[in-house]
């Protein structure tokens, strides 16, 4: 069994016998009669050899993303089949968990940004030396605040910088002497408003904004992919901390981009579950690494042979991150490892870290109850 990529109508145009245009969250239609718009769930359809195969460690909830992407292009998928209706249910509730768990950890590095000044993309480093990431991490603090007293002061706020941002980032031509440096900022940042407007259901027209600006956030990853190195594991040695600063970021706001598509679009019902990732990107999945102040600390920890690296490509999931310990990953690690296996012994896994298990096993359980 798997389940169709045809959108239809929605209900609203299909009881009157319009055309609908399918937009999101409401189409025009719905929009021009102040009318609630939904859209019904993607219908299941037989597949010719339904095989038992099960999600590997590798298959993520995430799209991909291609050097000459476009959101109007089709994207690759492999799909899972399944023997019965009864399993296809049990893997889409399991993918549907993963993806909620998933949402709920990338909302959280705005708070995160807010309260310690960087998140798992955003490095220590990297904040006070760009102006663009001190003006998301001052919205970060503001949005942090936020009450039913002040929040439509604060949403009306991240608006208006999320906007401001969008326009700089659409004035830049693809010819202009923009450097890496601020191509990665302008990206850290838009993703950092994403997060906060893309998993906030209490504000749907902040959804609708972020939506449309997905496409710059799309176009930007790709401009950004040349400066990004390949699968190197044994650069720690021969790198200089501040090199290594750079290209970790520009490897982890990668990766963290296609969790934001992937899982906001999932969670809207616009993508098949079990969609499997094929694409190369490596992190290094040590927290300490980076999480490290000083180039003096950082070298501490590199050359500390009781600590992992943890050097992690996303092919690669499952084995990378066999000998992670909770004290080894932040919530990009915790984030993968359960996009990745699901939630089978998590708690078993973190038991033995009360700051892990308070932070993630109650995440989970918030989720199940």
């Amino acid at each position: 069994m798997r389940h169709s990529l045809r959108r239809k109508s929605c209900s609203a145009c299909a009881r009157a016998k319009r055309r609908c245009n399918l937009s999101l969250p409401r189409c025009n239609r719905c929009i021009a009669k102040d009318t609630e718009c939904s859209y019904p769930k993607f219908t299941a359809v037989s597949t010719p050899t339904p095989t038992s195969r099960s999600p590997s460690a590798t298959s993520l909830i995430i799209p991909p993303i291609d050097d000459e992407m476009s959101l109007a292009q089709p994207c690759r998928l492999q799909l899972y089949s399944t023997a019965s209706p009864l399993q296809g249910a049990r893997i889409l509730e399991d993918f549907t968990a993963r993806a909620e768990f998933c949402a709920q950890l990338l909302f959280m590095q705005s708070p995160s940004l807010a309260e310690m000044g960087f998140n798992v993309f955003i490095h220590p480093s990297q904040t006070l030396a760009s102006n663009i990431l001190r003006e998301t991490f001052a919205t970060s603090a503001l949005h942090a605040i936020r009450n039913p007293s002040n929040a439509s002061f604060v949403n009306a706020e991240v608006a208006q910088r999320a906007l401001q941002l969008i326009e700089a980032m659409q004035a830049e031509s693809i010819g202009s002497d923009v450097t890496e440096h601020g191509k990665l900022s302008s990206l850290q940042a838009l993703l950092v408003y994403q997060c906060i407007r893309l998993f906030n259901p209490s504000n749907i027209s902040q959804q609708t904004q972020a939506e449309r600006h997905n496409i710059v956030l799309q176009l930007r990853v790709v401009r950004l992919q040349i400066f990004q190195s390949s699968d190197n594991s044994n650069e720690l040695t021969s790198m200089t901390w501040e090199s290594w600063v750079k290209q970790e970021a520009i490897r982890r706001t990668l990766i963290c981009t296609e969790l934001v598509t992937g899982t906001y679009t999932y969670l809207r019902g616009l993508w098949p579950m079990g969609v499997q990732c094929h694409h190369d990107l490596w992190f290094t999945a040590q927290k300490r690494l980076w999480e490290a102040k000083s180039a003096a600390e950082w070298r501490l920890i590199r050359d500390d042979t009781s600590s992992p690296l943890l050097p992690t490509n996303l092919l690669r999931l499952d084995t990378d991150l066999e000998q992670a310990s909770p004290s080894d990953l932040d919530d990009i690690g915790v984030l993968l490892r359960v996009t990745g296996k699901g939630f089978e012994n998590l708690n078993e896994w973190l038991s033995h870290d009360g700051r892990a298990l308070k932070r993630w096993g109650d995440m989970h359980l918030r989720l199940t109850t």
